[in-house]
Parts: C-alpha cells; sequence; structure tokens
C-alpha cells in the first residue's frame, strides 16, 4: 500500500517520503514545484529499489524535499502543486 509519511516540516521547508513508490509521482511533484514562485528548492532522492514480489514492480520510499522563501509557506506550494496534478489528470480525462 502506498502513503505518504511525513518526515519534517516547517513554514518553508517539507520532506516527505512516498512509501512503496518509484520515480514516477516524485519526479512529477519535483517538476510541477520548480514551476512555482517562491521555490528556492525542489528535489528528490531515491534508494536502490527492490523488487516487490506481489507486484513485480521495482520500488523503493522516495523522499520529496521542497525548500521555499520566507514568504512562501511550503505547505501550500505543495497543496498547490498537488491540485495541479489532480487538475492535470482531470483534463487528460476530458481530453479522451
Amino acid at each position: 500500500m502506498n502513503y505518504v509519511k511525513i518526515i519534517e516540516k516547517n513554514k518553508n521547508f517539507i520532506e516527505l517520503e512516498l512509501v512503496n513508490d518509484d520515480h514516477s509521482l516524485s519526479n512529477l511533484v519535483k517538476e510541477i514545484l520548480l514551476a512555482k514562485d517562491g521555490v528556492i528548492l525542489a528535489s528528490y532522492g531515491v534508494e536502490h529499489p527492490v523488487l516487490d514480489p506481489d507486484t513485480g514492480r521495482y520500488i523503493s520510499n522516495p523522499t520529496i524535499m521542497l525548500k521555499t522563501d520566507e514568504k512562501t509557506d511550503a505547505e501550500t506550494v505543495l497543496k498547490e502543486a498537488l491540485k495541479d496534478i489532480v487538475d492535470l489528470c482531470n483534463k487528460t480525462l476530458e481530453d479522451l
């Protein structure tokens, strides 16, 4: 089961762990965050993946790091980025 674990959080920094995930979501979130005003750093790291015997997928626990400037709330920017991803998916579904 995939879920998000908050590792560290303050006004201008959030680090999240995406448990049982791969590069796909992490890279998308990072790219959307980098386009946002007030973002100083958006990055992710992935340990060496392992093969999940139940799904046959290679999984790991990527961590996403977001740092914002003093005027920008990291949680707000992250929520905006996630909403942008949902909106993009919804738009794609409508266009199919």
